[in-house]
Formats: structure tokens, C-alpha cells, sequence
């Protein structure tokens, strides 16, 4: 972004229009819905709009990733897992199933379950080491569980890609509305060698 309030506001005004327009319209309604979630901060509202989509159609596997996203950030990690999992198998060979893997090992992670984490993010993590989330995903499980120099290494990756991520910058990219969760994050991250 170039002007981070200004840009917000016309991300906020675009997802509203989208969802008015696009009322009757599952597509449309999530991933307007997901918009307004991730500009406004307001994670019930998104949520609301993603279940509308999904009684439109029930079939629509953004609409389950998305609100799996969307029910992990509110502090739901096990119903998390159950809408991702759902787009899975709704999507089976989805150009976003690394997001889907992703996300169900972030919920493992926020739940405390360290293992099920950096196993389930390492086939995104190798897929696309370029991203933040999976890297960051895999270096902060590791650091949890006490594997240091695989969460060492992890976050050397992730930094060689995205050398000016910063733990002081997390909470602008993951809107996680239970403190405790961030804070869980950041400390594997911290642990991993990420600085603030």
C-alpha cells in the first residue's frame, strides 16, 4: 500500500459495494465478505457474509477456505480446521490447496499442537518458500516444539524471500482477535530467530 489509511477506507467502500451488488451472488458475497474482514478488522460481519454465500452454495470451496481463515483469526481453531478441511474435499486439486494446508496447520499451531503444525505446513513451505505465512507457519511450530534448528532454518528461509519481515509487523498481516494467540505466534517466531 501506498497510503495505508486511504487505501483501507477504498478496500472497505470496494468490499461493501461488492457484497450490495453481489447479494444474491455466492462468489461475490465471499470473497467481498473476506475483503471487508481483512480491511475493517470486523471478523463477525465477514463471517456472516461467508455463511450467506455458503446457503447460496453450499458447494463453493472459497467460501469454506475463507471462513476457515476468517473462524482461526476470531479464535476458533478446531472449527477452523473442520471448514478447511471441508474445502478440501470439495477442491481436492484447488490451485489454492497450499493456503488450505496452511491454514489447518496454523489452527494445529494456535491450539498447541506443534507437530500436526509443522508437518502440515511443510508441503506448502516447500511448494512455495516465497510465501510468509507457511514459512512462518513451519519456523514458529518448530521453535514451540523445541526444534530449534529446524525453525532456524525455516525462518532463514523465509527471511532470504522477505527480508524486511519484523515480529513488530505481524499483527498488520494476521488479525487475530485472542491476544493469546498472536502472542503464542510471535514467541515461536521470536524463538525461531525473527527479529522485532
Amino acid at each position: 500500500m501506498t497510503d495505508p489509511v486511504r487505501d483501507t477506507q477504498e478496500g472497505v467502500r470496494l468490499a461493501r459495494r461488492a457484497v450490495e451488488l453481489g447479494k444474491n451472488d455466492a462468489v461475490a458475497l465471499a470473497r467481498g465478505g473476506h475483503a471487508l474482514a481483512h480491511f475493517s478488522h470486523d471478523l463477525g460481519m465477514g463471517i456472516d457474509f461467508l455463511d450467506r454465500a455458503l446457503v447460496i452454495n453450499p458447494s463453493l470451496a472459497a467460501a469454506w477456505l475463507l471462513g476457515g481463515f476468517l473462524r482461526l483469526f476470531k479464535g476458533e481453531p478446531d472449527e477452523a480446521i473442520q471448514w478447511l478441511e471441508r474445502a478440501m474435499r470439495l477442491s481436492p486439486f484447488d490451485s489454492e490447496m497450499f493456503r488450505m494446508e496452511t491454514g489447518v496447520a496454523m489452527a494445529h499451531l494456535i491450539a498447541g499442537r506443534f507437530d500436526a503444525a509443522s508437518s502440515g505446513a511443510a508441503n506448502s513451505f516447500r511448494a512455495m518458500p516465497a510465501l510468509v505465512l507457511p514459512g512462518a507457519v513451519v519456523a514458529a511450530s518448530h521453535a514451540l516444539g523445541g526444534r530449534m534448528d529446524e525453525a532456524r532454518s525455516a525462518i532463514q528461509i523465509v527471511r532470504q524471500f522477505n527480508p524486511t519481515l519484523r515480529l513488530g509487523t505481524l499483527h498488520e498481516w494476521l488479525p487475530f482477535r485472542l491476544p493469546q494467540h498472536a502472542a503464542l505466534f510471535a514467541d515461536g517466531l521470536r524463538k525461531a530467530g525473527l527479529p522485532e
